[in-house]
């Protein structure tokens, strides 16, 4: 383990929190014990006037005018607050504070392929003063509505806050996404100016045109990157840097009032284009501001980094951060691997780091271990937010990077900020967070809006609050606003969400209510989906779905159901068309994990379609209310149509045991660098052009990609060679160029426990992952029978004969119709379900799988036992994608063997059924 610096390990000695300092200020103004979490929370939503006052007052913010009307009204939908008082953004966050250095870093530039570039308070603010003075000379005024389209550097932040201090308002995304899915945002906007940053843009020229064609109130453009500024004729096209280095005369920032539009962010809706959604100056700072010191007790010369882009709110609540005197760290490159982040944390002595659960997740699955890489000393919290977080990445986070706690944070665009969150006073509670944002009166609620605890409901707040919208852009009647979060629930905000909350105030998010995709922490609308789609003459109908990922536990991946026209079949070629199409007009993240072709789309009698009975079909999960569905029978054909197709899905990490497939020659190299391919990105079918990222891949994929070609194919590719020329010509030529046998012999992960010491481990991790997932007494005894006998099978010596004896008849008892789940090696009984645990499922020996098993995929049975034995698989048993079956194996009737499975010699295969393409050697 990396032993922390002196210096690093002093900066987690911090005072008392901020909050105590509030809460007694709260204390003295009310004449109440607010000593108790839950006792300050009722105060701040039962004395709404003067717990907002408070804070703001509290805070130290600069503003001007009067703070003695707090809100309008009662009224969730239309109060307003502080109507009376005026302030500027920018000078909020700029502004000298006590304990923050004006010459100490303020805002840092982290890159893959260059150093970092860092500007101190003082020059920032300097920095801030040039490009307003700059962009008033180009006639820019306060309530005018810029665009930026930029990665995550400081440059674009500095033009962000320079349109702030002119009172402009501003939306911002970044270049990588398609030029369809930026118009359908922007165009609602109805730009002066565009700032544009091409980096990571494809066909930049192209998409420069297409842009500036589809925004046509643009009065300018101007170029953040360096490359040569392009001819637009008539349009004016001017460099960021010229104008910032031209000397002038500094300008006035004006203070405007609290609900001065600041921001337009989108959200995905289900239908439709994204909602332009106008968030104030006033509220938006002072939730963030509430955020970072109250509840995440962000102090003045701390360090965050939060891993965003700038097309996610998290972009605009890290930049809220300088208000409080933090360092802010933003970063532009790719995620290389799992040491990616912590190696940044490690380098710029990150107090507060802000994460995603899939990130954390790839984490655990590489195996990488951050206490004993880096040295994380100065990180004293981590947050993580975009997806839900789940119990056992609390347990990794623990042991692998330290005592730090792990903050789960929920809210959203929608409000700008946080419904849940962390809170510096109360403990850590395994997959949930901790508690509610103070002034916020947030409950589940029921069908009927009748308030529920200790059950899943919709998640509402039931009063006012700053950082709701202040309108949504063309919708003049405000019926479009009013049927996002008022219809559902009268006179409450209804967010999407559900959510379960504890007495103690803690919850759990539980996933969208409605039709919005959460695929790895990125809210996708299907509309975005449809609208890319229209151009696809063999595409009748789409439906897009979120699916559990039974490879990756905890993760979930998009489903896209199509109807096809007539003659029109879903073969590779149509596949990569959808895709290409998919990240071209619209991004990665709209690519789907599946794509399938099924005869029709549930509707509903009324004529609707029904999403959620889809989902819940492709989940495998009772659907609610079948009767209200006009084609019940279409849900039967989803469900049959994508188990047929479920080994088309993204591969996950190698199997603990891989047969040997490595290639002798050039054409087997060629086929297998081919086949990895496919299965990584889930296709039938691959051409030498196809382009990694057209088809959807992601960063993660990637990883995995060059892990499986390292560990079975043997040819170690750099990342930073493959993310030049992502093809899979250009990555079979760099797998021939790789020296054979870099990375061939990989230990593969264990299969059994190699001492007494791990076998009680072993079965600890059994025990906890069955009642983690609501496992009886029974099936943890059943686990731990397992692998006992396990034990005494594989080891040799008294102690293991021992234990081989003495288990067998428990395990005779065990095998009697136990319905359990286990994570790993070996499992039997009835109505199993074998869940990938990072080691692999391997059946030995003497298995017996009762009748309607189900294997995840990557599975081998029979496989690496010491003496024959004669693993017996039951009638229905069904092998996900990719399972490798070893002799001499006996199948019962009925079995169905997922997609690309690998079976070998002396199978009595009964009535099994093979996926089809399956790989059959000398079957008996």
């Amino acid at each position: 383990m990396v032993t922390p610096t002196p210096e690093a390990a002093a900066a987690r000695r911090f005072p008392a929190a901020q909050l105590a300092d509030f809460r007694n200020r709260c204390e003295e103004l009310s004449r109440r014990d607010l000593r108790d979490p839950s006792a300050l929370h009722a105060f701040s939503v039962d004395s709404p006037e003067l717990f907002w006052r408070t804070l703001l007052e509290w805070t130290g913010l600069p503003w001007s005018g009067s703070a003695d009307v707090v809100r309008t009204s009662s009224d969730v939908e239309t109060a307003r607050f502080f109507p009376d008082v005026r302030l500027n953004y920018a000078e909020a966050l700029l502004r000298p504070i006590d304990g923050a250095d004006d010459d100490a870093p303020a805002l840092t530039g982290v890159h893959a392929d260059r150093p970092p570039e860092t500007w101190t308070r003082r020059e920032l603010r300097t920095a801030v003063q040039r490009g307003a003075a700059a962009l008033s000379r180009l006639g820019l005024t306060a309530g005018e509505r810029v665009v930026a389209i930029a990665p995550n550097t400081t440059g674009v932040a500095i033009a962000a806050l320079s349109v702030a201090a002119l009172g402009g308002t501003l939306s911002t995304a970044t270049p990588d996404m398609g030029t369809t899915a930026l118009l359908g945002r922007f165009e609602q906007v109805e730009p002066v100016l565009l700032l544009l940053d091409r980096t990571g843009m494809e066909d930049a020229e192209d998409a420069t045109l297409a842009l500036l064609d589809g925004l046509p109130t643009v009065r300018r453009l101007v170029v953040l990157d360096g490359g040569p500024l392009p001819d637009l004729g008539d349009l004016p096209v001017l460099r960021w840097a010229d104008l910032a280095a031209e000397e002038g005369d500094p300008v006035d920032w004006p203070r405007l009032a609290f609900d001065h539009p600041l921001f337009v962010m989108f959200s995905s809706g289900t239908t439709g284009p994204p909602k332009a959604m106008v968030h104030g100056a006033g509220g938006t700072l002072l939730e963030h501001v509430k955020e970072h010191r109250l509840h995440g007790d962000l102090r003045a010369g701390e360090t965050l980094y939060f891993h965003t882009t700038t097309a996610w709110m998290m972009w605009n609540w890290q930049l809220s951060a300088l208000a409080v005197g933090a360092h802010v760290v933003v970063y532009d490159g790719p995620i290389a691997g799992p040491q990616t982040l912590w190696e940044l944390a490690a380098d710029h002595k990150v107090h507060v780091l802000g994460t995603s659960p899939p990130y954390l997740q790839m984490c655990q699955d590489e195996g990488y271990q951050p206490a004993d890489e880096v040295d994380l000393g100065a990180l004293r919290s981590v947050l993580s937010t975009g997806a839900v977080l789940h119990d056992w990445q609390f347990d990794w986070v623990a042991e692998a990077v330290g005592a730090q706690p792990l903050q789960s944070i929920s809210g959203g665009t929608d409000i700008i900020g946080c419904f849940v969150l962390g809170h510096p006073e109360l403990p850590v509670r395994r997959g949930r967070s901790q508690a509610r944002s103070l002034g916020l009166d947030t409950v589940a609620v029921d069908e009927d809006g009748a308030e529920v605890v200790d059950a899943v409901g919709e998640l509402v707040c039931r009063a006012p609050f700053p950082s709701r919208p202040v309108h949504f852009l063309r919708d003049p009647d405000g019926s479009r606003f009013h049927s996002a979060y008022f219809a559902d629930h009268p006179g409450v905000w209804t967010h999407g969400d559900l959510i379960d909350f504890a007495p103690d105030g803690s919850a759990r998010v539980h996933g969208r209510s409605d039709g919005v995709l959460n695929v790895n922490g990125i809210r996708i609308g299907p509309a975005e989906v449809y609208t890319a789609l229209r151009g696809i003459d063999a595409v009748t109908e789409a439906m897009a779905v979120e699916q559990r990922d039974g490879a990756r536990p905890g993760t979930t991946r998009m489903v896209l159901l199509l109807v096809l026209s007539a003659g029109a079949r879903l073969d590779g070629t149509l596949e990569r068309e959808i895709r290409r199409t998919l990240r071209r007009k619209a991004s990665a993240a709209h690519v789907p994990s599946l794509v399938v072709a099924v005869p029709e789309l549930p509707l509903t009698h009324n004529g609707k379609r029904s999403e959620r009975a889809a989902r819940d079909a492709v989940n495998g999960d009772p659907v609610v209310n079948v009767a209200a569905l006009r084609n019940p029978d279409s849900l039967t054909a989803i469900r049959a149509a994508v188990l047929a197709f479920d080994g088309r899905l993204p591969a996950p990490p190698a199997p603990a045991v891989v047969p040997s497939r490595r290639p002798s020659a050039d054409g087997d190299l060629q086929g297998a660098v081919a086949r990895i391919w496919r299965e990584t990105l889930g296709l039938a079918a691959a051409e030498p052009d196809d382009h990694f990222f057209d088809l959807g891949g992601t960063s993660r994929q990637v990883m995995g990609l060059l892990h499986r070609l390292r560990t079975e194919v043997g040819r170690d590719v750099p990342i930073t060679d493959f993310i030049t020329a992502p093809t899979l010509g250009e990555l079979t030529r760099l797998a021939g160029a790789g020296a054979p046998g870099a990375a061939v012999d990989m230990p593969a992960a264990p299969t059994h426990p190699g001492s007494f010491r791990e076998l009680l481990r072993w079965m600890a991790e059994d025990a906890e992952v069955n009642r983690r997932r609501g496992g009886g007494t029974l099936s943890v005894l059943a686990a731990g029978i397992f692998r006992i006998n396990q034990y005494g099978t594989r080891r040799r010596g008294p102690v293991a004969s021992v234990v081989r004896v003495l288990s067998l008849p428990l395990v005779a008892f065990a095998r009697l119709g136990l319905n359990c789940e286990l994570p790993g090696e070996l499992a039997c009984g009835r109505r199993l379900v074998l869940a990938h645990g990072g080691r692999g499922i391997i059946i030995v020996r003497d298995a017996v799988l009762g009748d309607d098993v189900v294997m995840a995929p990557y599975a081998s049975v029979g496989a690496a036992y010491p003496t024959p034995g004669a693993p017996v698989i039951g009638d229905g048993v069904y092998l996900g994608a990719h399972a490798t079956v070893l002799g001499p194996i006996t199948v019962g009737d009925g079995a169905f063997l997922g997609a690309r499975s690998f079976v070998l010699r002396d199978v009595a295969p009964g009535g099994v059924a093979l996926g089809v393409p399956s790989e059959i050697v000398d079957p008996h």
